[in-house]
């Protein structure tokens, strides 16, 4: 991620830069209520990250769920 792709919500943006860390990929669109998704390119799979989730402390616990089941897949 770049310089202005960080996300609003702390939780949110700690639990990106944990995906990145782990080898996904963190792409940032911008494109409505899309902030955009973190991506394994290995297997192709997506998760995709809100803008203003209802529960950011849900939204990064579902990243690190998605991490954790892709962290094995390079």
């Amino acid at each position: 991620m770049g310089i202005g792709d960080r996300h609003q919500k702390k939780d949110v943006e700690a639990a990106l830069r944990r995906a990145e860390a782990a080898g996904l990929k963190v792409i940032h669109t911008g494109k409505g209520h899309r902030w955009g998704c973190v991506v394994c390119c290995p297997c192709n799979d997506k998760y995709t990250v809100v803008c203003t989730p209802q529960n950011p402390s849900e939204e990064a616990k579902d990243i690190d769920r998605f991490t954790r089941r892709h962290e094995n897949c390079a």
